[in-house]
């Protein structure tokens, strides 16, 4: 498995070169890119084809990979509008990523409307049918739709639905550590439950009370060899944060190969 960095929140005030630079110091292979939120490495949407370009090739000299976008678009609104303009969205960050090189986007479900009168399930069906449109269009760029594991749809029995309604091979889910999901201390229920459809990792500050140390045993014994990107809270001294959080997970990676 590789490790990455995403841009949020630590990243958000670096700039393209910084972010490389700090990838390359740190020993970071790859880099998502937080979209919708104007960060100061300036990749989005609207980046047009001579900024792709550079992008591209800035990647390509550092040595790094771009693992893909992590954007803000979301599938639960009951304003068919806002839907629509979510799904078109989407493509385009899916054109953007395929034409950087990425492996795919990042997208929410995210919020039920139980309290609106709306049926849980309705969301999850509108999500499943949002998502199969985006999928499909994936598919024939040659990247994925990533569903994280986020907001009001984070439990194993969603997600799965989630993927079942959305039906294509152009989606996978991301297991996104949530700190709710240990069930006395152990993930290994709920991560053996959406594991068949993980394609992809967010790990969060890991000092948080969540056991990572299983959840790369999960992934190893499971022979994941897909990225874990760090969404990591800013901080003040953010070098060192870094540094030591590399080295944490490049611990934790040793100390599960050496107990397998």
């Amino acid at each position: 498995m590789k490790l990455g960095l995403l841009t949020f929140n630590m990243a958000a005030e670096w700039d393209l070169d910084t972010i490389l630079g700090k990838c390359k110091t740190y020993g970071l292979g790859g880099v998502e890119f937080r979209t919708d939120r104007e960060h100061a490495h300036g990749v989005e949407i609207d980046t047009d084809s001579e900024q792709r370009s550079a992008i591209v090739s800035k990647f390509r000299e550092a040595g790094l990979e771009i693992i893909g976008l992590s954007s803000g678009c979301k599938f639960d609104s009951m304003d068919e509008a806002e839907l629509a303009e979510n799904i078109e969205r989407t493509k385009a960050h899916l054109d953007l990523c395929a034409e950087l090189g990425g492996g795919g986007v990042k997208v929410f479900g995210n919020n039920v409307h139980t309290d609106e009168g709306v049926a849980e399930e309705d969301t999850i069906k509108q999500i499943g049918e949002a998502l199969h449109e985006c999928a499909e269009y994936a598919r024939e760029l040659g990247v994925m739709i990533r569903f994280e594991m986020h907001g009001d749809f984070q439990t194993a029995e969603q997600c799965n639905e989630i993927m079942r309604q959305a039906d294509s091979e152009g989606i996978c889910l991301i297991y996104n550590c949530n700190v709710n999901d240990p069930v006395d201390g152990s993930i290994r229920d709920i991560y053996t439950t959406v594991s068949p459809n993980v394609g992809h990792v967010h790990l969060h500050d890991l000092s948080d009370d969540f056991p990572y140390l299983e959840l790369v045993k999960l992934l190893r014994a499971e022979g994941y060899d897909g990225w874990c990107t760090t969404e990591v809270p800013d901080s003040t001294d953010r070098d060192r944060v870094l540094g030591y959080y590399v080295a944490l997970w490049d611990a934790y990676l040793r100390i599960a190969e050496l107990e397998a």
